[in-house]
């Protein structure tokens, strides 16, 4: 059995002429004929009665009929699912996102993705920096959102620049108090936890230079906040020789402002 013969047999149950339905698929009636007796030979009963005068569907046929539509169906339905991830319209999007990035952005993020393109299955979460870059080094993630960083590799996208600030515990002089973490050097290809430096900073063992996104942690209301002269700015990496689908991405979240 393969799928042509389950068209002929569905186009041959409506037509009831052999002819008409040779004519619907361009073919001979001859060839028609030969694939309904193999169809009929292969499921071991009759589908159609036949004589000079007319062609009806058998008890047989009209049970078989019901299962064929439904294959038919079923088999267009994988049709337009592969074509879709074929246009990059659907499929699985693995996207990995920086622990403590300002998470307004990634929600916005995310949900112009699933707003454009709702077949997409979305596969995210949040990981330390060493581990994200790892991930999308290796092809495990398709979509980093992080800080700018020389250990990545493809091209990026400016989701959004960040002042930079100092934080320090509300009882403190920041002037008496030691850098513990500044995110705009070469700390930033270490595997900082960025909830530890604040808890520092909270116990007054000196002040960190972070994101002013950071005002969101919960840590900060122990903590004062003054100004600098630095920004850092938000990145979202990808593949350059990735499936249409990132590259659909791409261009949506360059259309829309996040």
């Amino acid at each position: 059995m393969n799928i042509k013969q389950i068209e002929y047999f569905i186009d041959l149950s409506t037509s009831l002429s052999f002819t008409k339905t040779a004519q619907h698929f361009y073919i001979s009636q001859t060839a028609i004929t030969k694939q309904i007796h193999n169809l009929e030979n292969e499921l071991g009963i009759p589908l159609f009665i036949r004589d000079k005068k007319k062609v009806e569907i058998t008890p047989e046929g009209i049970l078989f009929l019901t299962h064929a539509k439904s294959i038919m169906n079923e088999i267009n339905i994988a049709k337009q699912v592969v074509e879709a991830y074929k246009r990059g319209e659907s499929g699985i999007v693995h996207i990995g996102f920086l622990k403590n990035s300002d998470e307004k952005l990634i929600v916005g993020l995310l949900e112009t993705i699933k707003k454009t393109y709702p077949s997409i299955v979305l596969e995210y979460r949040a990981y330390r920096r060493i581990e994200l870059i790892q991930l999308f080094n290796e092809r495990e993630l398709d979509l980093i959102i992080m800080m700018e960083n020389n250990a990545l590799k493809g091209p990026s996208l400016l989701l959004k620049t960040y002042p930079l600030v100092k934080y320090y515990h509300k009882d403190t002089s920041l002037e008496s108090l030691p850098l513990l973490y500044d995110t705009s050097t070469e700390y930033k290809n270490i595997d900082t936890e960025i909830e530890q430096l604040l808890l520092k900073a909270c116990m007054k063992e000196g002040y960190v230079i972070l994101q002013k996104f950071m005002d969101q942690s919960p840590y900060c209301k122990y903590l004062s906040s003054s100004p600098t002269n630095k920004t850092s700015s938000l990145y979202l990496y990808y593949h350059e020789d990735a499936h249409q689908i990132i590259h659909n991405i791409i261009q949506i979240l360059k259309k829309h402002a996040i």
